[in-house]
């Protein structure tokens, strides 16, 4: 039994380095999704597609998913740091915000329109240089936008009940994935 934990270890580490390595640095903007209702299907390359017309070559857009959902899959993904914005279930969403894995939203969307994506987390400041504290704040904030209240996936006809996107610390562009996440709940 110990031989196959050791496994598990190693095949573990191993797709944490591939996920770290699969992100173009300057040139890609990823989204990840997993659902835990199945209910995926191909929705990754109609929302691609929909958000590449719109933001056209001022970058390119990734769209990826787990077709099965799998915490521990959630979990590389955040370990990777290769995503600028994921989907997730709600539950997910909450438990990674709590320990500060998420940015507030506050700036961007009115947390009484999307209250169910606002509760206590954890966050850090930012200073000038863009920098992240190392010491974690924890207090009422905006971290995730629900699926179904985005006017980008009524449009795709998506039924995604208890699915949240939010943006993650470790996004390459602040300021480009509020502005792609303004974008599907807007659409404008």
């Amino acid at each position: 039994m110990a031989n196959r934990s050791r496994w598990a270890v190693v095949a573990l580490l191993f797709m944490v380095i591939l996920t770290a390595c699969g992100k173009e640095e300057d040139t890609a903007f990823q989204i990840f999704m997993t659902d835990d209702q199945g209910s995926i299907g191909n929705i990754e390359e109609e929302l691609q597609s929909k958000l590449q017309e719109k933001f056209g070559d001022r970058i390119k857009i990734e769209v990826i998913s787990s077709p099965i959902y799998n915490q521990q899959k959630l979990l590389l993904e955040y370990v990777g740091k290769a995503n600028d914005l994921m989907i997730m279930p709600e539950n997910d969403m909450k438990a990674y915000g709590s320990q500060g894995s998420h940015i507030e939203l506050e700036d961007t969307f009115n947390p009484e329109t999307y209250s169910r994506g606002f509760f206590k987390g954890g966050t850090y400041e930012i200073d000038e240089n863009g920098d992240m504290s190392k010491d974690m704040v924890t207090g009422d904030h905006l971290f995730g936008i629900p699926l179904d209240e985005m006017k980008i996936f009524q449009e795709l006809n998506y039924p995604a009940k208890n699915l949240f996107a939010t943006i993650p610390v470790s996004t390459s562009d602040i300021a480009l994935a509020k502005e792609v996440l303004k974008f599907m709940t807007e659409l404008n």
